[in-house]
């Protein structure tokens, strides 16, 4: 008996779903046991609909995430161009010994709180009227977006973790019952005299790059 891979998709595993219960359902003598693969099919599209959503609300986070980041390497291209052509020395206190382009290259969320951290508060204790002092404000609105898209992608991400095992616990079920009804089938076999060609016909023919070999569970069921 072989097991469908986790690996493989939703769609694969309804598949083989659908293939098992339709020819359970032709057989008389094995219609009793097509019940249960009729509930995992009825359990197959809610969980799809939401492992669905759960990869587009990461898609979309991600591109959302994108966008804030270039906006705050826009402004803090812009602002450091100014600073520098002002030849401020606030320049190196900001920046350090990283020059801006590396900078903007950092991880975002540390890019986020050391423009929050450092760089605001240093742009708010400039005189009213200094030339860098205009970039507060687009430098607060774009640190705020980017700290709001990344936390949105992590909450987003952490959705589909969760969604993810939900999946692979569905997968490892619809494994069970496939092997279950593998043994109920070589039973029935066993006592009709059937060959295990009948016994494999419910199940749709796969190679081995398609499914993972799991223990014969033959011996087992001739002591049924």
């Amino acid at each position: 008996m072989r097991r469908i891979a986790l690996t493989y998709s939703l769609l694969s595993f309804l598949d083989d779903l659908e293939y098992t219960e339709a020819a359970l359902a032709a057989d008389p003598e094995a219609e009793h046991l097509a019940l249960p693969f009729r509930d995992a099919i009825s359990e197959w599209e809610p969980l799809f609909k939401r492992e669905r959503e759960a990869r587009r609300d990461v898609t979309r986070a991600e591109a959302v995430v994108a966008v804030r980041n270039e906006r705050l390497d826009a402004v803090t291209t812009r602002f450091a161009a100014m600073a520098r052509a002002l030849a401020a020395p606030l320049l190196g206190k900001l920046f350090g010994d990283t020059a801006p382009g590396q900078f903007v290259r950092k991880g975002l969320r540390v890019q986020c709180e050391k423009t929050r951290d450092v760089i605001l508060p240093e742009i708010g204790k400039l005189e009213p009227g200094h030339e860098l002092k205009p970039f507060g404000p687009p430098l607060d609105i774009a640190v705020s977006g980017a700290f709001g898209a990344l936390d949105k992608r992590a909450m987003a991400k952490g959705n589909r973790q969760i969604v993810a095992n939900e999946t692979e616990e569905w997968k490892e079920g619809v494994n069970a019952l496939r092997t279950t009804t593998y043994a109920e089938l070589l039973k029935i076999a066993t006592a009709k005299k059937y060959p295990k060609s009948w016994v494999e016909s419910f199940f749709r023919s796969v190679t081995s790059a398609d499914a993972v070999d799991e223990p014969d569970v033959d011996s087992n069921a001739s002591r049924g």
